[in-house]
């Protein structure tokens, strides 16, 4: 540590290490900050940069700050340089004992900027004060260390604009935006009670932001806020989740699917800018841009707890938020506001340019690429300027969006296509002469889009080129083409068509002007998976079921199916699994029954189940694989006539001398009782004729 001696018109510059600890007043280690001397007062300043979390702010090092006499003064008494903690100390003597001295801010290091005033006033945008962010401190008296957190600048009273928690801001400079045409954005979507009926027009404006995209190798997420981040809807209690994942928007239908997600959004209360930054600094997905649309102040601060009245805007709103928006900076993720409505116009620039940049948006020399913040009178006019941002670095440029279409349809039938993965590589060159393509070649990643960008390059003193294109073919995949054409192409701008001209099998070409953003669609249909027929066979005889193999004896059945390919149906067992057919292709069972000498009659023969469902239909029967296991079940019903009774063999009953019984009817008795009386009197009879012959004889 060093010590410098100081004169009535200098004061001593001390540079000591003080690490941030967090927003909320507390004392810093007494080791950290030098004691003062005989005569000396010591005044101490925490500078803050990046958010660590939300108790705690990283320490800026290379801060000078200094000391003036007045609020308005440009001249400082003394000044210091903040060390690699943040810490910056005054050692006061002489003259300035007894005085009350302001701190100000007299340079920001390299890759930051100073925020020299900020906004404060009711969040309603009214009342507006261009407040200096200067703070006096107590009179200095010999012996005193005063500091930043606790004794000056510190505040916990919300009757003070001037309220802050005691570490000084200053901006992260705004990163660019990249160089190329799409980029990965999530856009922050104020919901506060004040947006009131703008919602719907609000939504449409990031609509018309999320359409702008489609056709590029563009990504978007989405948060919300009001008094914190998710929003919190006011009187249903409903959290409209934040969706920090990245979704592609290169389609369509992929814009679409975004755009569902923040449709049923309603509003919150209170606007906190700090808690929605925080959120996307942690996310731990890294974004281009985060586009802030807000129609008011913010009046709230913290990403847990909540702080702040809600009605006003103090220095601990912004500064809170500044920190959080330092923190997506270091990412190298650029920050953009929109200031929406009466709310955020006039000096309210101020806040929205501390947290993001300096530069304003300027219709006259339309820099929307690289201004850091806009101030639009509604949000219809925001839609379109968002529209704008997104194909901002887009003119000259051809994108090409790959899209797989299922292998289920025929033709130039295209539903349900989706952007392709990774692995598909386009060639790109310029048949104009001294025209040029930047990449020559490009292959598209896993990222979700299934789009890759090229940059063209214009012959001296011309406006436009032409690009030949070719992609290199994946096996088992087809071009399907559309309307004769290997591609669709249009103009971004204007949403027009852009003509197609041939390429040879697999390529286009295309005309591009330099100030035309084009993008071409090219559809292939995917392969059909592998897919398996397997058949089953059921029986039901008189009622009772059977499975096949247990049916009675003499029934049999004899399968046929369709081999893969197509063809008239052949032999196969059944239940045996036939492979080499496709998903999509089709399939034709048959069967033919035997029913031998049973006597039975076949009363229907019929497929009964497809893939788990029940069905009820005719043999031959024909299918459209859906599955890659498909299975069938044939079921036959039959009937049988009742098997004849053999009738039991009669026993020979002894010859009585008594009256025959009534056996009745049962067995051994009725008719089958007669018919053994009449074989004993036949017998008599037999008897006596022989007897009468041998009478005679005699």
């Amino acid at each position: 540590m060093r010590r410098f001696s100081q004169t009535a018109a200098t004061s001593a510059v001390i540079l000591t290490a003080l690490v941030v600890t967090g927003l909320v007043s507390t004392a810093p280690a007494s080791a950290a900050v030098p004691s003062p001397g005989p005569g000396e007062a010591v005044v101490t300043v925490r500078v803050g940069g990046d958010r660590v979390d939300d108790a705690t702010v990283a320490g800026l090092p290379g801060v000078t700050l200094g000391l003036f006499a007045g609020q308005a003064d440009t001249t400082p008494t003394a000044t210091c340089v903040s060390d690699a903690d943040g810490d910056c100390s005054f050692v006061v003597t002489g003259a300035l004992i007894g005085t009350s001295p302001w701190v100000g801010e007299v340079s920001a290091p390299a890759g930051w900027f100073t925020n020299d005033s900020l906004r404060t006033g009711p969040g309603s945008g009214s009342g507006s004060i261009d407040t200096p962010y200067r703070f006096q401190t107590p009179a200095l008296a010999a012996g005193g260390t005063y500091r930043s957190t606790s004794d000056f600048m510190f505040s916990s009273s919300n009757s003070l604009n001037t309220r802050s928690n005691g570490v000084w801001q200053q901006s992260r400079a705004n990163p660019p935006l990249p160089v190329q045409c799409g980029m990965d954005v999530a856009l922050v979507l104020d919901l506060s009670a004040s947006v009131g009926s703008n919602l719907p027009t609000l939504k449409s404006a990031a609509d018309s932001f999320a359409d702008a995209f489609v056709g590029t190798p563009s990504r978007m997420a989405v948060y919300s806020f009001s008094a914190q981040s998710p929003s919190i809807e006011d009187g249903s209690g409903a959290v409209d989740e934040n969706r920090p994942a990245l979704q592609s928007v290169s389609t369509q239908a992929g814009a679409d699917a975004f755009k569902a997600t923040y449709a049923g959004w309603g509003l919150g209360a209170g606007t906190n800018w700090d808690a929605a930054l925080q959120r996307v600094a942690e996310s731990g997905v890294h974004y281009d841009a985060v586009i802030v649309l807000t129609d008011g102040n913010p009046t709230r601060w913290g990403g847990g707890a909540v702080h702040g009245d809600g009605a006003n805007t103090h220095f601990t709103d912004v500064e809170a938020a500044v920190f959080s928006a330092n923190a997506i900076k270091a990412q190298g993720t650029r920050v953009v506001s929109f200031g929406v409505g009466s709310g955020v116009s006039g000096i309210t620039s101020l806040n929205l340019a501390a947290i993001s940049g300096p530069v304003p948006f300027d219709p006259a020399s339309y820099n929307v690429s690289t201004a850091d913040y806009f101030q639009i009178p509604d949000f219809s006019g925001a839609g379109d300027e968002l529209r704008n941002l997104a194909l901002s670095n887009c003119s000259g440029a051809l994108t090409v969006v790959k899209q797989i279409v299922p292998a289920t349809t025929t033709g130039d039938d295209i539903t349900g296509a989706v952007p392709a993965g990774a692995g598909w590589r386009f060639d790109a060159s310029a048949t104009t002469a001294q025209a040029t393509v930047d990449p020559g070649s490009a292959t598209t990643t896993d990222d979700g889009t299934g789009a890759v960008a090229f940059e063209v390059g214009y012959p001296p003193a011309a406006t436009d080129a032409t690009v030949a294109v070719a992609e290199v073919q994946q096996a088992g995949y087809t071009l399907v083409q559309q309307a004769g054409a290997n591609a669709v192409c249009t103009d971004l701008t204007t949403g027009d068509p852009v003509a197609v001209g041939a390429g040879g099998a697999l390529g286009f070409t295309v005309g591009v002007a330099a100030d035309q953003a084009v993008s071409c669609a090219v559809y292939n249909r995917a392969p059909a998976p592998a897919a398996t027929v397997q058949v089953d066979k059921a029986w039901v005889v008189d009622g009772t079921s059977y499975a096949n193999g247990a049916q009675p004896a003499g029934l049999s059945a004899a399968l046929a199916v369709s081999p893969p390919g197509g063809g008239a149906p052949v032999a196969q067992p059944f239940g045996s699994v036939v492979a080499g057919y496709q998903v999509g292709g089709a399939v034709t069972v048959a069967e033919t029954t035997a029913l031998g000498a049973t006597g039975c009659s076949l009363v229907s023969s019929r497929v009964t189940e497809a893939d788990g469902a029940s069905v009820d239909a005719a043999l031959p029967y024909s299918a459209t694989l859906a599955v890659a296991a498909s299975h069938y079940t044939i079921t036959n019903v039959v009937t049988c006539p009742t098997a004849p009774t053999t009738p039991p063999v009669p026993t020979q009953p002894a010859v009585s001398t008594g009256t025959l019984a009534d056996t009745g009817s049962g067995p051994g008795g009725g008719w089958g009782a007669a018919a053994a009386v009449l074989a004993l009197l036949a017998g008599t009879a037999l008897v006596g004729v022989r007897a009468r012959r041998h009478v005679r004889r005699d």
